[in-house]
């Protein structure tokens, strides 16, 4: 009976300690995971807008949009971040589209995934990204659902290419975000624009001595 005591007592003592070690390690941990996230998002937001320098959100009813200014304050484009779920769980994507109507995209990029190695984790590979690439809602579409597709589905992941194609296409055709392109890109237009300043330069005049004749005829005398 004591023995078994122990027994469950270690036991107990093992899983106590097992379960704080994990919290605390989480705890530790946590911080620079969401850090390391913000910064792969920075990185993608760069890489599929790379004229983009200043990033301004809003909050609109079903989604956070980011409007994207170069560097001289112009209007290149919006940024979202959305997710759908695919064979394995869900996918997330950053994505760019163009600042007039009709929407197109500009880029994408897969930020996480949990889709079959060799099959449906193809999804973030560039070959398979770049068809959505300057194609608008009524382009992106698999080609084995309609003639007038223009998107391959990945082999062996018909599944995840379906999922994706549908987020991406439900996207640009959100009216929500459509009237929002719009009206931003109408106020962008109309702003005026800032007056160029100039800056006047200041010369100074140097005024350079010139030696005379009585000048030198006294240096050779000395």
């Amino acid at each position: 009976m004591n023995n078994i005591l122990k027994m469950v007592l270690v036991l107990l003592f093992v899983c106590l300690f097992s379960a704080m070690s994990l919290s605390f390690l989480y705890i530790k941990t946590q911080p620079k995971i969401e850090q390391n996230k913000i910064l792969k998002e920075v990185k993608l937001k760069k890489q599929i807008l790379p004229l983009a320098e200043k990033f301004v959100s809003k909050q609109l009813s079903k989604m956070s949009v980011e409007k994207c200014y170069d560097k001289k304050d112009n209007l290149v484009g919006f940024l979202l971040k959305s997710s759908c779920y695919g064979y394995a769980g869900e996918i997330e994507y950053i994505v760019s589209v163009s600042s007039t109507l009709p929407l197109q995209i500009i880029g994408i990029k897969i930020v996480s995934h949990k889709e079959t190695p060799g099959l449906g984790a193809n999804v973030a590979k560039e070959k398979f990204l770049s068809q959505f690439i300057n194609k608008t809602s009524s382009e992106i579409v698999l080609k084995k659902d309609d003639p007038n597709g223009k998107i391959d589905a990945i082999t062996g992941a018909t599944i995840t290419s379906a999922a994706i194609t549908r987020s991406l296409k439900t996207l640009l055709e959100n009216e929500e975000l459509q009237s929002f392109v719009k009206e931003t890109t109408e106020t962008q237009v109309l702003q005026p624009k800032k007056p160029a300043i100039f800056q006047q330069k200041i010369f100074q005049k140097i005024i350079v001595s010139t030696p005379t004749y009585n000048n030198i005829q006294q240096q050779q005398q000395e």
